[in-house]
C-alpha cells in the first residue's frame, strides 16, 4: 500500500498540462523551476553583492556617522512603498491562478484594474509627499545631525519617488509571472537593481554626497522601470497599459487579500527599518551601523532560503489555480526540506568564519560581538521553517490570518527590543527578534498544513524522505 508521501510524489511525477502556469507536464515544470532557481540565485547574488560592497564603499568615503544617518533616511521611503496596499502582490497571485485555469481575459482585467489603482495612488502620494516634506522635522525625529535639514528633506523626497516607481515594477513582474516567464522578469528587475547600485556607488566614489546619491538612484530606477515595461510588451503582447478592462468589482474582490498583504511590508519594515530606528534612539547611529552589518552577515542564510521561496511561489499559485492539491502538498514538503538544508549549510560555516568576515568587511572600524552574531544566526534557524511554509498561503491569497499574526509578532518584537536594548545593548534586539520567530513557527506550519489538506505526521515523514524523481 502506498504511503501518503509516496502518493504525493506520484502525483508530482504524473502531473499533466495543469502542473504549472506554462503547462508542459513534469518536464515543463522541472525546466521552469530549474530556470527560476538559477535566475533567483543571480538575483540573490546581486542583492548580496550590493549589501557587501555598500559597506566598505560608504564607510571609506562617508564615515560611520554619515553612513548611519543615510541608513536612517532610507527607512522613511520604505514606509511610502506600502501605499499600494498590497495590490501588486495580490494581482500577481490572482493572475497566475487565472492563467492556470485558462482565463486570460480575467487576468487582463486584474492587471488593468490594479494598474489604474496604482497610478492614482502613486500620483496622489507623490504629490502629497512633495507638498509636505518641507514641513516635517525629519532631522529631529531621526536624530540626524551631520546632514542639514534641507538635504535631509531632498534625500527623503528623491528616495520616496524611487520607491513609488517600484510599485509599478511589482505589477509588471506579476505579468511576467502569470505566463510562466517569472525568470525573465526577475532577471530584468535584478539588472535594474544592479544598475542603480553601480550608479550610486560611482557617485559616492567620485566624491558625491547624500543628495547626489539620491538623485542618481531616482534616475537609474526611472530608466529601469521604462525598460521593464518595454520588455513586458515585447514578451506578453496581450498585456497593455490602460483602463479599458479596469473593473471596480475586481478591486473589491481583491481588496481584503491586498489589505492583508500590506501587513508583510509593514512587518518587514518594523523588523528591519523599524529596528534600526529603535536602536538609533536607544544606542545611537554607530550602533545602527553595527547592527545593520551583523544582520547582513547573518541574513546570508535567509537569502539562500529565499531562493527556494521564489522558485516555488509561481508554481504553488498555478497548482492551486488548476486544483492540483497533490502537487501543492509535494511542493510544500520539498521546499521546506530544501530550505532548511540549505539554511544549515550556510549557517554552520558562518558560526566558524562569521566573526572574521564581519571584522574584515567593516575594515575593523568598530569592535565586533561574536555573541551578537551567534544570536542572529540562531534567529535564522527559527525563521527557516515558517518562512518557506508560508508560501503555501501567500502564493494563493489565503494569507489573511497569517498577515495579522505576522504584524502582531513583529510589533511585539519591536516593543520588546526597545526595553531589552536598555539592559542588553544590541543583544537585546536579537533576543526580541528570536521571540517573534518562535511565535511565527507555532502558527504558520499548522495553518499551511490545514489549507493543503496535509497532516503533521505526513509532513514530517515527507521532510525526512529523500525524493526519488525520474528526470525525464
Amino acid at each position: 500500500m502506498q504511503t501518503e508521501e509516496s502518493k504525493a510524489e506520484t502525483e508530482l511525477s504524473s502531473t499533466g498540462s495543469g502542473g504549472g502556469a506554462g503547462g508542459g507536464g513534469i518536464a515543463g515544470l522541472k525546466k521552469r523551476m530549474a530556470t527560476a532557481f538559477g535566475v533567483t540565485i543571480f538575483a540573490r547574488g546581486v542583492t548580496t553583492l550590493i549589501q557587501f560592497l555598500s559597506v566598505p564603499i560608504f564607510l571609506s568615503h562617508w564615515g560611520v556617522t554619515l553612513y548611519g544617518e543615510w541608513l536612517l533616511l532610507n527607512t522613511i521611503p520604505n514606509y511610502v512603498g506600502m501605499s499600494d496596499v498590497g495590490f501588486g502582490s495580490t494581482a500577481g497571485n490572482e493572475m497566475t491562478m487565472l492563467m492556470a485555469a485558462g482565463k486570460q481575459e480575467e487576468a487582463l482585467d486584474v492587471f488593468q484594474s490594479v494598474f489604474g489603482l496604482t497610478t492614482v495612488v502613486t500620483t496622489t502620494i507623490g504629490a502629497l509627499f512633495m507638498a509636505m516634506i518641507w514641513f516635517l522635522p525629519f532631522n529631529r525625529w531621526l536624530k540626524v545631525q551631520t546632514i542639514s535639514w534641507h538635504d535631509t528633506s531632498v534625500v527623503i523626497l528623491l528616495l520616496a519617488l524611487s520607491v513609488l516607481l517600484s510599485m509599478q515594477e511589482i505589477l509588471f513582474q506579476a505579468a511576467f509571472r502569470c505566463v510562466a516567464k517569472y525568470s525573465y522578469g526577475t532577471f530584468l528587475k535584478s539588472l535594474v537593481q544592479l544598475g542603480s547600485f553601480v550608479g550610486v556607488a560611482l557617485a559616492v566614489l567620485l566624491g558625491g554626497g547624500v543628495v547626489r546619491a539620491a538623485e542618481v538612484f531616482l534616475l537609474t530606477n526611472a530608466v529601469g522601470t521604462l525598460v521593464l515595461y518595454i520588455e513586458l510588451r515585447r514578451n506578453v503582447p496581450w498585456i497593455r497599459l490602460g483602463f479599458e478592462h479596469a473593473r471596480w468589482a475586481t478591486l473589491k474582490r481583491l481588496w481584503w487579500p491586498a489589505i492583508s498583504f500590506m501587513a508583510f511590508p509593514v512587518g518587514n519594515a518594523l523588523s528591519l527599518q523599524g529596528m534600526l530606528i529603535v536602536i538609533g534612539h536607544v544606542l545611537g547611529p554607530v550602533a545602527v551601523v553595527v547592527f545593520a552589518t551583523v544582520r547582513t552577515v547573518s541574513r546570508t542564510a535567509i537569502q539562500v532560503m529565499q531562493l527556494v521561496n521564489n522558485t516555488v511561489w509561481p508554481e504553488m499559485s498555478a497548482a492551486v489555480g488548476a486544483g492540483n492539491f497533490g502537487l501543492a502538498r509535494t511542493l510544500h514538503r520539498r521546499s521546506c526540506q530544501i530550505s532548511i538544508a540549505l539554511g544549515l549549510a550556510v549557517i554552520i560555516p558562518l558560526v566558524l568564519l562569521g566573526p572574521s568576515i564581519w571584522a574584515k568587511w567593516t575594515m575593523h572600524r568598530f569592535p565586533t560581538d561574536r555573541a551578537l552574531l551567534d544570536l542572529m544566526l540562531l534567529l535564522v534557524v527559527f525563521s527557516s521553517l515558517w518562512f518557506t511554509s508560508s508560501v503555501a498561503l501567500s502564493a494563493t491569497n489565503r494569507h489573511q490570518r497569517l498577515a495579522v499574526v505576522y504584524l502582531i509578532a513583529t510589533s511585539a518584537s519591536l516593543v520588546a527590543a526597545w526595553v531589552l536594548c536598555h539592559y542588553f545593548d544590541l543583544r537585546g534586539a536579537a533576543f526580541a527578534l528570536i521571540g517573534g520567530e518562535i511565535f511565527m513557527d507555532l502558527f504558520v506550519l499548522r495553518a499551511s498544513l490545514s489549507f493543503l489538506g496535509d497532516t503533521f505526521g505526513g509532513f514530517m515523514r515527507g521532510m525526512l524522505t529523500v525524493p526519488k524523481l525520474k528526470m525525464g
